[in-house]
């Protein structure tokens, strides 16, 4: 099954369910927006430069509704990420207990925040890092899912036909780009080795979820690939070029995620193994470029929602690689923390908010400063500072992609 034909299929069902749904129950709504970065260092070069139309249309006929939305993006920057693309488009049909969903959806488990612990479902957007707001990161998948429901449990199962991988920026005009020219060797990106469209090559899944009275808790299992890919590292027949192959591999994932409020404070926790999760090695170890590995991720977080509209939230999560191999790329025990902020005044109108992720392995961080005006109901202005700091890591990479960036967005 090519994903060309499932996306027909899901346009096809909505429209014939479409038929059945009154105009009355039909419900139209998006908005408009326009976002600009510039380098906060020379040469102050624009980092990001996008305008977006989000369209959405819901409604509901008896048991059963359907959902659509529709991106239309204009990237001044980069003329290859100007697209129009179909964001969601499922149906629902809703019983007593349990209800089926089918199409392109966003499917989000776990209990953290801006950090993937069980949540390994839906892929990543990376064109500009994680210099974006995390919804709009966040990739649908084409799926079905259904779900048992009572007062005390519910069961969710998933089965994805068709992968989807990260989208990982490898344009040399992209300031994001693993191969942004700059200091250190040249860098090109192979074509990716991805699993045929298969239903043996499908991912499936599900959770179990308890709600007790003050204690949420469930437990996860997921057959899935690294839609991360690990690479393959080659230098070119003249030594002057290091060559990048993605790959992906099978690998299973089984968790725990809960949260517990406690007054004013929520508690909130995720642990998973990885079992046979593909790593990287180093570039002189041609034998064996990629070594599967159990891996133990676990994540824990609080969040305190004081007086006066201010919300805290900590979170502090580790991934420790069992039966280390010097050889690996990956440090044995890696340990990263966030931070975030947030403070609403003049009756919520103004947004003040900052998050920021912290590499305690390698030193670096990254830290988003916003500050979001509602100029009406529809209209909103909002500006911000983005710092990156690091010599090595994740961060470290981007220790020259500083900036400060505007938006404006409109609301119908």
């Amino acid at each position: 099954m090519k994903a060309k034909t499932f996306h027909i299929l899901i346009i096809s069902v909505l429209v014939l369910t479409g038929q059945g749904v009154s105009a009355q129950t039909l419900d139209f709504s998006g908005f408009i927006d326009s976002y600009h970065a510039v380098r906060l260092a020379g040469p102050h070069d624009f980092m990001s430069s996008r305008s977006r139309l989000r369209a959405e249309m819901k409604g509901n006929a008896g048991k059963s509704w359907i959902f659509a939305s529709l991106n239309a993006n204009h990237n001044y920057l980069l003329p290859s990420r100007t697209f129009i693309e179909l964001r969601e488009a499922y149906f629902d049909y809703t019983a007593p207990n349990w209800d089926l969903r089918i199409g392109r959806q966003i499917i989000i488990w776990g209990a953290s925040d801006g950090l993937r612990i069980t949540d390994l479902i839906s892929p990543l957007d990376l064109t500009e890092f994680l210099a974006r707001d995390y919804d709009d990161i966040r990739m649908p998948v084409d799926a079905i899912r259904w779900r048992y429901m009572d007062n005390v449990i519910k069961l969710e199962l998933v089965f994805i036909p068709i992968f989807q991988t990260y989208i990982i920026p490898d344009d040399p005009q992209n300031p994001w780009s693993i191969t942004y020219p700059g200091e250190g060797p040249v860098i090109s990106v192979a074509p990716a080795i991805r699993p045929e469209t298969s239903i043996r090559n499908s991912e499936f899944g599900g959770r179990l979820s308890f709600y007790f009275p003050g204690f949420d808790l469930a437990v996860s299992g997921l057959y899935t690939w690294n839609k991360l890919p690990v690479y393959e590292r080659n230098l070119s027949p003249a030594h002057d070029t290091l060559v990048l192959v993605p790959k992906h591999f099978r690998y299973s994932m089984v968790g725990v995620d809960f949260s517990r409020p406690q007054g004013p404070f929520v508690i909130r926790g995720e642990a998973a193994m990885y079992s046979a999760e593909p790593l990287s090695t180093d570039l002189l170890n041609r034998s064996n470029p990629v070594i599967r590995k159990t891996t133990m991720n676990y994540l824990v977080g609080l969040d305190w929602y004081a007086s006066s509209n201010w919300t805290l939230t900590g979170q502090y999560s580790q991934k420790l690689i069992l039966l280390y191999e010097d050889q690996l790329e990956e440090p044995r025990n890696t340990m990263l923390a966030t931070l975030g902020i947030t403070r609403k005044l003049f009756r919520s109108t103004l947004s003040l908010g900052a998050f920021g992720y912290i590499d305690l392995t390698n030193g670096g961080m990254f830290a988003r400063t916003s500050l979001d005006y509602a100029l009406s109901d529809q209209i909103h202005l909002l500006t911000g500072i983005d710092i990156f700091h690091g010599d090595a890591g994740i961060f470290g990479a981007y220790n020259k992609n500083s900036e400060i960036w505007i938006k404006a967005k409109y609301n119908f």
